[in-house]
Order: structure tokens, then sequence, then C-alpha cells
């Protein structure tokens, strides 16, 4: 559902934002037998994804539009909310998720939640669902879809791909299934989702706003 957002008063800095004193890098590269690899210290996760390093503190001015790449691994992996890196809404319709809105144009074409939507935007908590929408210069200049999704699968990973020297072809940005050999060849920068079984929701509904606390407040112990 779109809906127009008023600015709220309190607009803290997306996590997954990327800040002006904060550079991706990565190191030079080298081709082994078990694909990429640079020497020194390396990132990689769990399933053995080589990721960027980013350098720098989180100073100067947030870069809205460019996310950072662990950050945005984190949040994708765990399911937390890309504004306070807490646990996203999850209901019994589930996790909640706020979307551009498609231009309906052939690049562009509208949503078909029947074979899934994919995205690289992680998911929020419905206390900070409005921050996203009005801070995303996409969202903001293009509006939102926002929705609960109850299948939300890990399918992809985007990144540059380094062919091997034999083929001759430069690294190109690609997107690589996630369980492909290939990307053993990549340099990730963002995990994607396929969102499907989705119910649309209104951010402007008091109903939904009503009682939402910030996904990074914690829960009071309860006393035994």
């Amino acid at each position: 559902m779109t809906t127009a957002l008023r600015q709220p008063r309190l607009l803290p800095v997306p996590a997954v934002a990327l800040w002006s004193y904060q550079k991706v890098r990565t190191p030079s590269l080298r081709i082994g037998p078990d694909g990429i690899y640079h020497e020194g210290t390396e990132n990689r996760d769990e399933e053995g994804q080589l990721w960027p390093q980013v350098r720098g503190s989180q100073t100067g001015a947030p870069q809205y539009a460019v996310m950072n790449p662990l950050k945005q691994r984190q949040a994708m992996k765990r399911l937390l909310c890309q504004v306070g890196m807490g646990p996203a809404t999850r209901t019994e319709y589930g996790v909640l998720w706020v979307l551009p809105r498609p231009t309906g144009s052939p690049e562009d074409p509208e949503y078909d939640w029947d074979q899934g939507v994919t995205t690289t935007e992680p998911p929020v908590c419905r206390f900070h669902a409005r921050v996203s929408a009005y801070q995303c210069p996409r969202l903001r200049t293009r509006g939102h879809v926002a929705v609960f999704v109850r299948e939300a699968e890990l399918v992809a990973v985007e990144g540059t791909y380094y062919p091997p020297p034999s083929i001759g072809v430069r690294p190109i940005k690609t997107a690589l299934p996630i369980d492909s050999p290939d990307t053993r060849l990549m340099v990730a920068d963002r995990l994607v989702r396929r969102l499907r079984a989705t119910t649309p929701v209104d951010l402007t509904d008091r109903i939904l706003a009503r009682g939402a606390l910030p996904c990074t407040r914690r829960t009071p112990a309860k006393s035994r």
C-alpha cells in the first residue's frame, strides 16, 4: 500500500547507511584453487563468502543512498531492522518490509508477489518504518510499498565477480545464486531475499503505531 508520510520529528540515521568518512575497500586480490582471496585479514562470513572491508569512522554526512555492505549483510541475514539494527517487527502475518514503489515501466515493472519480489533492502521494525520511508531517497521520491512477509528466502549474493584469468573477462557487477560455486570468485556487497506471501500495511495506521517501541530497546527482565 502506498501512502504519503509527514516528516517524523526524530530522524535517526539508518544503521545500514554508509557515512562520508567511511570507505568500502577491497585489497588486491589473488585467485587460488578455492577462489579469490587477499593477503592479510579477510572478511568472510560463515559460509566462506568474501566481503569488502569498511574503513573509517561513522562521522561526516550519512550517505542515505549507499548501504554499508557489512551492516546490510548483518541485517539481511538476521532479519534486523535496517534503521535500529534490533529485531524487525514480526507478527502472525510475517516480517515487516518497506520497499520502493515501482514505476510500472518495463525497466521497473509492478511487483509480482505470486512469483516473488527480490530485494536487497533489509526489513524494519514498526517504530522505525516511517523513518525508513522518509529517509531513504528512493522511498521518499517514488513512494513506498509496505508489507508483512511470511516467506523471505535468501536467494542470491550481489557483488563483483572475478572470472578466471583463462576466460579473459574483466570483473563485472552482478548477482549470483547464493548456492552457486561461482560465488567463490565474488567479492559480495549485498545479500538478496525473495519475498512471497505478503499482506499490505498502511504505515499511517494508528493501530500499527500504537505501543511501538524502538527495536533497540531492551525488554525488561521478568521478575521471578
